[in-house]
């Protein structure tokens, strides 16, 4: 399984989060007053036997001007593998958008997560990085959430680990409002070879 390191995850975002080796990306679908980013459905699956599943999901938010609302969802996630030799690995990044003008607003929330493994000679992986948006001017306000997450494993050869790194937005301006919320996490293995390890690192905004 691929070591997943939360500072490694946060600094290979900041350096080319929209490089060709991500492969699921969505653009922003407005710019002006209104800026939305949906990351798509995605799932992967890979359902039993010798199994490995995969999936990398990237979205990047867009920017909206005069005083707009920057919202940024970083996709329903999946993963899944289910038993026998499975293996799964989830990895997914979600970058929030900017808002700019008096009373801008930046809404950025990390997907719903998941990842699972299910049994026999389990393994299952999952890295949710968040990493909130920047609003500017007066009454500006940003909002993070770090996604729903999860994690499973369940039984047999277990293994599981999860990260989740969630690092808040800026707020710049007059009266501007900040806040950041790390994440539903969980995790868990669930016996016979067990093993779990839970990372969760959450910062608050600038």
């Amino acid at each position: 399984m691929r070591a997943m390191l939360l500072p490694v995850a946060a600094l290979s975002l900041l350096a080319g989060a929209a490089s060709p080796g991500h492969p699921a990306k969505a653009d922003p679908l407005m710019t002006g007053g209104v800026s939305v980013t949906r990351g798509g459905g995605n799932a992967n699956v890979a359902a039993g036997v010798n199994s490995f599943a995969g999936q990398s999901a990237t979205t990047l938010g867009g920017l909206a001007r005069a005083g707009g609302r920057s919202m940024t969802m970083g996709g329903n996630n999946g993963n899944l593998a289910l038993g026998r030799n499975s293996q799964a690995f989830q990895d997914t990044t979600t970058v929030g958008g900017s808002a700019f003008g008096r009373g801008a607003q930046s809404y950025v929330s990390g997907g719903l997560n998941h990842n699972l493994a299910s049994g026999r000679n389990a393994t299952a992986g999952q890295s949710v990085t968040t990493l909130g948006g920047t609003a500017f001017g007066r009454g500006a306000q940003s909002y993070v959430t770090g996604g729903m997450n999860s994690n499973l494993a369940s039984g047999r050869n277990s293994v599981a680990d999860q990260q989740v790194l969630t690092m808040g937005g800026s707020a710049i301006g007059r009266h501007s409002l900040d806040r950041t919320y790390g994440g539903g996490n969980r995790n868990a293995a669930t016996a016979r070879g067990a093993y779990a390890q839970q990372q969760v690192v959450t910062v608050g905004g600038q």
